[in-house]
C-alpha cells in the first residue's frame, strides 16, 4: 500500500508539474488545464481538427493532442450525430413534417450547423440550451442565418422552464438530442434528464442520447483537465444496458445502441 501511494504520488507530480507544462503550450492543452475541459469550443477545436499553440513548440503539442484516440472518437462522435439526424431529418421530409430538434448542453452545437444544409435548411428548426455564453455566442457566430436558436439554461434544471418556452411559442420539438452532458451527471440526475425529455418530446419523436463508456486517454484527460468549476475532469462512465434500462423505465420503445470503434461512446436512440 506505502508503495502503491509512492509511485501515485510521483505520478501526480510528474503529471501536473511536467506533462501540464508541457502541454500548456498547445491551445487544447493550455483551455483543458485553465477549466476549460467540458467547454464547447474546446470540443469544437477537436472537431475543427486545426493544431494551434502559444509558442514555437504548442502547434506541434496540440497536433499530438489531437491525434490521441479521444480526440479521433469525439470527431467520429459529430460525424455519427449528423448521421443519424439526417436518416431523421430525411424520414420526416418525405412525410412532409419539419424536424424540430432541442439540443442540450449543446456548445456550438456544429453538428446541427453542418447537418442543416440546404436541403434540409426549410424542413429543419433547433433550438440548442447551454449554460456557458461563449459557447452560444460562438455558435450564433458559426451558424449564421441557419434555422437555429441558442439560448442560456442550466439544462439539468431546464424541465419547467422549457415546457413554459415550448407551451407559449407553441413549439414542441419532435427530436431531443444530448450528447457530452450525461457523463457529468450522477444517476439519479441522469434518470430525470431521461424522464424530462420524455415528457418533452411530441408523440413518435427520436431521442439522441450519447454518452461515454470508457477513455483510451482516462489517465491523462483526469490528470490534467480542469471543467468550469475548477474540478479534475472525472466523468462517470456507464454501460449501454444500464442507460437503455433508464430509458425503458422512463417510456421510452424501440430503443436502440451502438458503441464506437474505440469503445468510447455510446449512441442511444428511443422514441416516445
Amino acid at each position: 500500500m506505502a508503495r502503491l501511494s509512492i509511485k501515485n504520488k510521483i505520478e501526480d507530480f510528474i503529471y501536473k508539474n511536467i506533462i501540464r507544462r508541457i502541454l500548456f503550450s498547445s491551445r487544447l492543452g493550455r483551455k483543458s488545464s485553465m477549466g476549460y475541459a467540458d467547454s464547447g469550443i474546446n470540443f469544437d477545436h477537436i472537431y475543427k481538427n486545426t493544431p494551434s499553440g502559444y509558442i514555437w513548440i504548442g502547434r506541434f503539442v496540440d497536433k499530438i493532442l489531437l491525434s490521441l484516440p479521444a480526440a479521433k472518437a469525439t470527431r467520429e462522435r459529430k460525424d455519427k450525430i449528423v448521421e443519424i439526424l439526417r436518416v431523421e431529418v430525411e424520414k420526416n421530409k418525405n412525410r412532409g413534417i419539419r424536424t424540430k430538434i432541442v439540443d442540450l448542453a449543446s456548445g456550438p452545437s456544429r453538428y446541427l450547423v453542418e447537418l442543416i444544409s440546404e436541403d434540409f435548411h426549410d424542413w429543419t428548426e433547433a433550438l440548442c440550451f447551454d449554460i456557458d455564453k461563449r459557447s452560444l455566442a460562438y455558435g450564433k457566430k458559426l451558424s449564421g442565418n441557419k434555422p437555429i436558436i441558442f439560448k442560456r439554461s442550466n439544462v439539468t434544471k431546464i424541465g419547467n422552464k422549457y415546457k413554459n418556452l415550448s407551451d407559449r411559442i407553441k413549439w414542441k420539438p419532435n427530436c431531443i438530442l444530448i450528447s457530452g452532458l450525461l457523463e457529468y451527471l450522477d444517476d439519479s440526475a441522469v434518470k430525470k434528464i431521461f424522464n424530462d425529455c420524455f415528457s418533452n418530446i411530441d408523440n413518435n419523436g427520436l431521442a439522441l442520447f450519447v454518452t461515454q463508456k470508457n477513455n483510451p486517454n482516462r489517465k491523462l484527460i483526469e490528470k490534467v483537465g480542469l471543467t468550469k468549476t475548477g474540478k479534475s475532469w472525472t466523468l462517470s462512465y456507464r454501460v449501454p444496458e444500464i442507460l437503455a434500462g433508464w430509458m425503458t423505465n422512463a417510456g421510452y420503445r424501440d430503443i436502440r445502441y451502438t458503441i464506437d470503434r474505440w469503445g468510447m461512446y455510446i449512441f442511444l436512440t428511443g422514441r416516445k
